[in-house]
């Protein structure tokens, strides 16, 4: 970790830690942290606008790890929903970060693929405590084959949804060759903004 991303976490738990302060210093440092965090792109940084939806047509899924890394550099809240185990995740650490797990082994942080309800109650109670939040959900192929593709689109669409009104970013890693051709061209559609896997961050 370098000297700038130590300053990244040091300036997100500065603000975590007054969120029960004085009011008018809140403020200030609130101020401070996003003039800060507004200053120019760094070469390779992904343009992510608030209020959008991404998804990223990569088999590995890595590529949005990398956006996600980004976000959580700039000291902005993260929600990850993901298919491996959190252990496993280098960015676990993070103090702007909460990561559920897509799995029906005994944990507790864990998530049924299958239970859509949860996963949209989840992101939703997330948004709301946070604004500007980004949500990363990884393992859509996983749920569809757990549940079926237009249960999924629906959750997408729904999450996509109430991201825009929150000023969000929602981002969605798929292999997009796991799906029809019909099924494809549905999700493209409805995600609409593609992030190229060939940039790199």
């Amino acid at each position: 970790m370098d000297c700038e991303e130590k300053l990244y976490l040091l300036l997100s738990e500065l603000k975590k830690a007054l969120k029960g302060s004085d009011k008018e210093l809140r403020k200030e440092v609130e101020r401070i942290v996003r003039r800060y965090y507004l200053r120019k792109r760094r070469k390779g940084d992904f343009e992510l606008k608030a209020g959008n939806t991404y998804y990223l047509n990569d088999k590995s899924g890595k590529m949005a790890y990398k956006v996600l890394l980004q976000i959580l550099n700039r000291g902005l809240p993260a929600l990850c929903i993901t298919r491996l185990n959190p252990e496993s995740l280098q960015m676990k650490d993070y103090q702007n970060l909460e990561i559920y797990w897509l799995s029906s082994l005994p944990h507790k942080n864990a998530v049924a693929r299958s239970d859509l309800t949860k996963i949209y109650s989840i992101i939703a109670s997330f948004i709301k405590k946070n604004d500007k939040a980004t949500i990363l959900l990884d393992g859509a192929e996983t749920i569809i084959t757990n549940t079926d593709f237009r249960k999924t689109l629906n959750l997408l669409q729904r999450i996509r949804d109430l991201v825009s009104e929150r000023k969000g970013i929602f981002v969605v890693p798929i292999d997009l060759n796991t799906l029809g051709e019909k099924e494809r061209a549905l999700f493209e559609r409805e995600m609409m903004n593609e992030i190229p896997i060939k940039k790199s961050i």
